[in-house]
């Protein structure tokens, strides 16, 4: 998979989950997140109605608490998962210089999970659909010169343009760790899909020159971006065929 125990200064590791993972092979794999999920967190995927979004959340701490694992160089189940003041996710009772950041993110089929040693770092995807697209949402979403852009486009880049502008500031904030206290209006990104993604205008409270936006590429059915506090971020993409694959490799002996 060419997973690392080490990040580099100016390197992300992104992995791309899908949910197809948990089913090849299934036999094992419930074993394996009980093993590597906290209590309260099989309490939490307990509650969920419906399957997938069970399986989503239990992949998803699963194989971050792993990954983790292999990074801080500590067994997985020392991992201990906290949420922060506005509920992002990090790595409680490590040294600061041992610290590594991450973000997760996930939608339909697939779970995004990406890691930074040495700056904060937000993920986003979202699945594409155009139903999606009430004028109040929009609304919510986007800001007036925003709005303008949209219906400059034309009407089949619309859907993709919105979730490009939702998911850019989504990544956004939940790496700055700021949750709903900044209104997403209050953001100005780019949002032609034929261009890179840009943050245009933030609070300056923010310190939004400081932060750089991804697109990443993915099938035409998603949106998703990552969000970094670092100049030239260097992506390392993985992809996840299967849990097996996180026991195979070492990850979170």
């Amino acid at each position: 998979m060419g997973a690392t125990a080490t990040i580099a200064d100016h390197c992300i590791h992104l992995w791309r989950i899908p949910l197809e993972a948990s089913e090849s092979p299934k036999v094992g794999f419930g074993e394996w997140l009980r093993e590597w999920l906290t209590p309260p967190e099989q309490a939490r995927a307990a509650r969920f109605a419906r399957e997938e979004d069970r399986v989503r959340f239990q992949l998803g701490r699963a194989a971050t608490r792993c990954i983790l694992g292999r990074f801080l160089t500590l067994p997985a189940g020392q991992i201990h998962i906290e949420a922060g003041p506005h509920g992002k996710l990090q790595v409680g009772g490590v040294p600061a210089d041992r610290a590594v950041h991450f973000n997760l993110s996930h939608s339909g089929g697939w779970i995004l999970v990406a890691f930074a040693r040495s700056f904060p770092l937000g993920i986003d995807v979202e699945t594409l659909t155009a139903e999606r697209l009430s004028p109040e949402l929009i609304e919510h979403v986007m800001c007036a010169g925003e709005r303008e852009a949209l219906q400059a486009l034309p009407p089949e880049q619309r859907a993709a343009a919105f979730f490009k502008c939702w998911t850019s500031k989504e990544a956004f904030l939940k790496g700055l760790g700021a949750g709903l206290s900044v209104a997403l209006r209050a953001i100005e990104v780019s949002i032609d899909p034929g261009e890179p993604a840009q943050l245009l205008a933030a609070p300056s409270e923010l310190h939004p020159g400081d932060w750089q936006l991804r697109s990443l590429q993915f099938s035409s059915a998603y949106a998703a971006t990552l969000a970094a506090l670092c100049a030239a971020p260097q992506i390392l993409d993985c992809t996840l065929s299967s849990w097996r694959d996180l026991q195979s490799t070492g990850i979170g002996d």
